[in-house]
């Protein structure tokens, strides 16, 4: 019988952007071309409230867990690894939704390329940059975010067989906080960056409006 208790793990995974007397239409191309982009991550705010429900559920299915005795126990340990394929579900959405923007973002470089003003090229650079480190940030979160579920499905899925032991629980949970503290840095990073991109898209915007 597994005595301790687990520390309930919740992680933060909620997760969006941002020439006087010479052509803006390079600019502006590139420009419309971000927030079309932007457009195909607008599901993924209905996907976080999705992800914020499982979590709650998991955090649910935890204090059952801590209560939960002998052959109980392994039952609701066996209902925490099953609800896991829900959150992959989820991350497996976001990650195609991600994929789309960044297909119509990486079309706007051919504009990037063409943008000649020296003011409107400075603009667009810092938005650009921002953008790539988004890009490649998000991905890094959902790799990250894959590698928690990966070693909660340890955890939980050890905790329901009859040869856990108390060490081997311990090991696991242990795995898991250090894998949640490291997601939640790349998490931090990766919100940052969304702060970044919406400044950067606002100095673009602003030549535009000129």
């Amino acid at each position: 019988m597994i005595g301790k208790k687990f520390v309930t793990l919740t992680l933060a995974t909620s997760i969006i952007l941002t020439a006087c007397g010479q052509s803006k239409e390079s600019l502006e191309s590139f420009y419309n071309k971000v927030e079309k982009a932007n457009k195909e991550e607008k599901v993924i705010v209905d996907l976080n409230e999705k992800m914020t429900k499982a979590e709650k559920d998991k955090v649910q299915k935890i204090e059952a867990l801590n209560k939960a005795k002998n052959d109980d126990f392994k039952a609701k340990a066996q209902e925490l690894t099953d609800g896991i394929k829900d959150r992959e579900e989820i991350v497996k959405d976001e990650k195609a939704a991600m994929k789309k923007s960044k297909d119509i973002y990486d079309s706007s470089k051919k504009d990037y390329k063409n943008i000649e003003d020296e003011e409107q090229l400075k603009e667009a650079k810092d938005l650009k940059n921002a953008l790539d480190e988004k890009y490649k940030l998000h991905n890094e979160v959902m790799n990250a975010y894959q590698e928690v579920l990966k070693t909660e499905k340890d955890l939980f899925s050890y905790l329901s067989k009859d040869n856990a032991t108390q060490k081997g629980a311990n090991d696991r949970s242990s795995k898991l906080t250090e894998v949640n503290k490291k997601t939640e840095k790349v998490v931090t990073d990766y919100q940052n960056t969304l702060r970044k991109v919406q400044q950067e898209k606002k100095d673009v915007s602003a030549i535009l409006d000129k």
